[in-house]
């Protein structure tokens, strides 16, 4: 018994030791961990990038949030020590191996930090030397009476601070060395990086088509005007097409613009390599081109049938019958035009075919009906002629046999 005894006792004397020096240890840790985590307060008390960091999160205290990360994991360090000190080594193996990992972790993360951080500055940096000579650049756009510069200079910022700063996002990811994550987004960026050139090159097309079009169809609208356009359009009278007081010269220099900035977003959709959307807009281009020219036949058309009413109306008892070959032949050039449209083929076929056959059918009966008294005296004059034709071929072979018969005497 005193045996036993004795042995319990040195047990403990020998536990006391690391007993104690484990308490130590975890006190002083515990005190270091207290006392970063205050400074670590302070200091960012002192600045703002934290705020701006979790501006929009949960979290209530963002400078007590960040310390209380240092804590922690000073505390976790700490308690290993404390751990090894006591001898327990079941439980530390596997916080040793969670903590070398994280610890490793650590300065791939720091430089991943760094590298992003450097390039924020450098493109924010950049962006804003865009920006100090914005002013420049509205001296030389407002000579082009362009109003929104300032929607200018920002995408320009925009996109000068992306095509800066995604090089170093892609550093970053690398730094990590997680290939889980930087794998696929180093792909995504790398594309993004590729298409910035196209996309820069279809924004430059699509300017020149859009600026370029704005001045070449105040150029045209000058020019037609000068060429007499409108007085044209007066003396074939299209008014009732475009409008009364509209300017044709305005309407065909639009139509231009219109045309030119179509094209200009044709050619810049086709250079980012979108397919199915070049492909639509070349099928509503040729529609637009369809109806255009529709119009345009439609106007020639309005333009034919004045003429023949103008024609047929220098004397007055000719007016009502000129009215209808007027409308007549501008319903002809409608059916035309339609058909040029691409509208609905087989119906106006259908309308212009039953239109005619309806008009032959009223002629028809009205002669028929109304005119019979005179159809009937036309009819026997013609049979009167008739009859008279064959009395003198009747009469003409009796004359040459008598002639014959004199002869022969």
């Amino acid at each position: 018994m005193r045996t036993q005894i004795e042995h319990f006792a040195n047990n403990i004397l020998e536990y006391i030791p690391g007993i104690l020096g484990a308490l130590l240890v975890l006190l002083i840790g515990w005190l270091i961990a207290k006392g970063i985590k205050s400074l670590v307060v302070r200091l960012l008390r002192k600045t703002s990038w934290d705020e701006r960091l979790f501006k929009n999160s949960d979290v209530g205290d963002s400078n007590v949030f960040i310390a209380n990360i240092f804590y922690y994991v000073i505390m976790i360090v700490v308690l290993l020590v404390v751990l090894e000190i006591l001898g327990v080594d079941q439980v530390l193996t596997p916080l040793e191996n969670m903590l070398s990992e994280f610890l490793s972790f650590i300065p791939n993360l720091i430089g991943a930090g760094l590298i992003g951080f450097v390039g924020y500055l450098l493109a924010k940096f950049v962006a804003n030397l865009i920006n100090i000579g914005g002013g420049f650049l509205d001296k030389l756009i407002d000579r082009t009476q362009f109003k929104d510069t300032d929607k200018i200079v920002n995408i320009l910022k925009k996109v000068v601070f992306i095509i800066i700063f995604i090089p170093f996002l892609i550093q970053a990811f690398n730094a990590l060395e997680l290939d889980a994550i930087s794998g696929p987004a180093n792909n995504i960026l790398s594309g993004f990086i590729e298409m910035i050139g196209e996309i820069i090159i279809a924004s430059l097309i699509l300017v020149i088509f859009i600026w370029g079009g704005k001045y070449l169809a105040q150029f045209l609208e000058d020019l037609f005007k000068s060429l007499g356009l409108d007085r044209t359009a007066e003396k074939i009278q299209i008014q009732n097409m475009i409008g009364a007081g509209q300017s044709l010269s305005k309407i065909v220099a639009n139509l231009i613009y219109f045309f030119l900035v179509f094209f200009g977003i044709t050619t810049a959709v086709e250079i980012l390599g979108l397919t199915q959307l070049t492909e639509t807009l070349n099928q509503v281009l040729e529609v637009t081109g369809q109806i255009l020219f529709g119009l345009v036949i439609l106007a020639i058309g309005n333009y034919i049938s004045v003429m023949i009413y103008n024609t047929m109306t220098k004397s007055e008892s000719n007016t009502f019958v000129a009215g209808i070959v007027r409308y007549a032949s501008l319903a002809l050039f409608i059916a035309i035009a339609l058909r040029t449209m691409g509208i609905a083929n087989e119906i106006v076929e259908l309308a212009f075919g039953l239109t005619l056959g309806a008009i032959a059918v009223v002629v028809a009966l009205s002669y028929g009906l109304g005119g019979r008294e005179a159809a009937g005296e036309h009819f026997k004059e013609i049979i009167q002629k008739l009859k008279s034709n064959s009395k003198d071929s009747s009469n003409t072979p009796n004359k040459e046999r008598g002639e014959s018969g004199r002869l022969d005497l």
